[in-house]
C-alpha cells in the first residue's frame, strides 16, 4: 500500500513539476529544473520500492509501529509550517519545521542537531534558492 501511495505521489509531483518553466534560454536553468529532477528520482525510487514489496522482499521484516506517531507529528509540523508561510516566509517556516521534526528523533545532542538542521535549511533556502538562483521566496 505504501509503495502505491509513494508512486501516486511521485507521479503527481512530476506532473506538477512539468508545469513549471524549465528555463528562459538555452543553457539557463529555470525554476522547473530541480523539481523535475526530484520528481524523476522519486518516481524511480517509488517504482523500485513497489517492485521489491511485490516480490516479497520485506515480508520477513516485522513491522515496528510503536514509534509511528512520529510520522503523524512530522506531518502535522509541516502542515502548520505551510499555514505559517504567509506570516513567517517560506525559508523560516520550513527551517523551523525541519528543526522541530529533528527533535522527534532520539539521540545525543538533540537540541544542537535541531538548531543545526534549522539553520542549515534556512541557509540553503536563502543563499542557494533566493540569492544564487534568484527565485522569489514567499
Amino acid at each position: 500500500m505504501a509503495g502505491a501511495v509513494c508512486l501516486a505521489a511521485s507521479v503527481a509531483f512530476l506532473v506538477a513539476a512539468r508545469a513549471l518553466p524549465e528555463g528562459h534560454s538555452s543553457g539557463d536553468v529555470g525554476p522547473g529544473a530541480l523539481p523535475l529532477q526530484i520528481g524523476i528520482f522519486a518516481l524511480v525510487c517509488s517504482l523500485a520500492y513497489l517492485g521489491l514489496t511485490l516480490r516479497g522482499s520485506f515480508a520477513a521484516v516485522p513491522g515496528q509501529f510503536a514509534q509511528s506517531h512520529r510520522a503523524g507529528l512530522a506531518l502535522g509540523i509541516f502542515v502548520l509550517a505551510l499555514v505559517a508561510v504567509p506570516w513567517l516566509g517560506l525559508a523560516l517556516a520550513i527551517a523551523l519545521a525541519s528543526a522541530l521534526t529533528t527533535l522527534l528523533f532520539d539521540g545525543p545532542h538533540r537540541l544542537l542537531r535541531a538548531v543545526a538542521t534549522g539553520v542549515g535549511i534556512w541557509l540553503i533556502a536563502v543563499l542557494l534558492f533566493q540569492m544564487l538562483l534568484g527565485l522569489p521566496m514567499p
